[in-house]
């Protein structure tokens, strides 16, 4: 679950919401910095999943890793609308 994260508390409603990872995939490309790949359920809070924001996104990547974690560039590959046109 994520709450609502520290970085945008000023703008959003303070709430608990269910996300879901559908993939993730990690890259390593030496003991410090990797490549993840990861598809999501819409809304779900990227660099908050990444480095667990304080213990507001459980689990989290930095949580499962059992190491501290975060973005240096997060790049968006690809957005799916199932809604269809």
């Amino acid at each position: 679950h994520q709450k609502t994260p520290v970085r945008v508390m000023h703008s959003r409603s303070l709430a608990t919401r269910d996300k879901e990872v559908l993939s993730l995939r990690l890259e390593l490309l030496g003991p410090r910095f990797g490549i993840l790949r990861i598809v999501t359920a819409a809304g779900m809070y990227i660099k908050e999943f990444v480095h667990g924001d304080l213990g507001r996104t459980e689990p989290s990547l930095s949580s499962l890793l059992g190491a501290e974690a975060d973005i240096l560039q997060l790049d968006v590959m690809d957005v799916h609308d199932d809604l269809g046109s």
